[in-house]
């Protein structure tokens, strides 16, 4: 029998950098340990320049330091570290991505928006029904990634140029929100939906997934309402949540109300507008929580060619 041999996957996302160790048997992955830490490396990309602020960048080398030190146990050739949205952004900061790689001691692929949508879906996919037809949603710090695919081939991609930390930043960064700005941030988000949605004229899918920080944030906001029990997203409840929103005097009420940690609050309100608003573009009427996403897409690609290599002896 195979000795189980370890994987690693890191996730340098817009709001949060990710870091996955997992074991395989041949057959079965299993968890080994997971670290996230809220870097907002979006929120401090200068949109004229492209480099980071240096607390930005101070915050991004630590976390990168503290997951090499959890990737010793771990062989070279199964580790891969991707950048996502705020990565794309920094083309003028190669400094910067010269000192991610040497923090981290790999070296970060970053990745196109569509390739970031396809080990999404991978992820998400992974060990459910090979032959459902799936709709798959991520809303990112800095992207929103929409998938459909059967099995775990994705079929019909698109990347979103937004995410719950750009909005934030660019429509609802005042401490309390007002219809005007939600209004102008749903503008911005159906107009970006707009620009992609012909692709999807046609395709259908048996069943929605969503897998982002932001869509469980959601789902744990109307379970603390008293408005799901099950953890499933219905667009009749969904909607119910808007109104809340600007009923609150601050963000810190709104973290009262919705019973959210507070740093999670800062976000929320944008990434609940994208994913109420690609709720009713496609007609969905509800959606199930992914605990799986494009970590776990990023180890399955890895593991495949052992696992074939396996079954062919």
């Amino acid at each position: 029998m195979t000795a189980p041999s370890l994987y690693a996957a890191i996730d340098l996302g817009s709001n949060s950098f990710h870091l996955v160790v997992m074991r395989s048997d041949g057959t079965h992955l299993q968890s080994v340990e997971c670290k996230r830490e809220l870097v907002r490396l979006a929120a401090g990309v200068d949109a004229d320049t492209g480099k980071l602020t240096r607390e930005a960048r101070n915050r991004a080398l630590r976390c990168l330091t503290h997951f090499r030190d959890a990737l010793h146990q771990v062989p070279t050739e199964n580790i891969t570290a991707v950048g996502t949205s705020a990565f794309r952004r920094l083309v003028g900061d190669v400094r910067f991505l010269h000192q991610a790689e040497t923090a981290l001691g790999q070296p970060i692929r970053i990745l196109s928006g569509e390739d970031e949508a396809r080990y999404i879906y991978r992820g998400v996919s992974q060990g459910r029904d090979e032959n459902a037809r799936r709709f798959v949603l991520d809303i990112g710090g800095g992207s929103t990634e929409i998938i459909v695919g059967q099995g775990r081939q994705s079929e019909v991609v698109a990347s979103l140029d937004l995410g719950c930390v750009t909005l934030t930043s660019e429509f609802l960064s005042d401490d309390r929100l007002t219809d005007a700005h939600l209004a102008a941030c749903e503008a911005m988000v159906d107009e970006q939906i707009a620009s992609v949605r012909d692709r999807f004229v046609g395709v259908q899918w048996d069943d929605v997934m969503g897998a982002s920080g932001s869509i469980k944030a959601v789902s744990w906001a109307l379970s603390n309402l008293g408005l799901i029990h099950n953890g499933v997203i219905e667009r009749d409840q969904l909607d119910r949540l808007h109104p809340v929103l600007t009923q609150a005097e601050s963000q810190q009420q709104l973290s009262q109300l919705l019973e959210l940690n507070p740093r999670r609050i800062a976000v929320f309100a944008a990434g609940y507008i994208i994913l109420q608003r690609v709720f009713h573009a496609f007609d969905l009427t509800s959606m199930r929580i992914s605990h799986q996403a494009i970590r776990e897409g990023l180890i399955d690609e890895m593991v495949e060619p052992a696992l074939q290599k396996s079954a062919l002896g």
